[in-house]
């Protein structure tokens, strides 16, 4: 599962370092750090900094309602 591949803590959540490794760690060398940090607070819903599963399925998942 992706978001068991990128929460490299093991912690149950995603954090915008996790997403940025994962990301360059696929080749995907031009998103910033600014970028993922911008990404994971749009996204987060109880504002702690990272992203829980539910977050992280919003994000990417598609939107039923746009």
């Amino acid at each position: 599962m992706l978001f068991q591949r990128m929460d490299r803590g093991e912690d149950s959540f995603v954090t915008s370092i996790e997403i940025l490794n994962f990301l360059r760690d696929n080749g995907i060398h031009n998103i910033t750090e600014a970028d993922c940090y911008y990404l994971v607070k749009f996204f987060d819903s109880d504002e702690d900094g990272r992203l829980n599963y539910p977050d992280f399925m919003q994000m990417v998942l598609p939107c039923d309602n746009p």
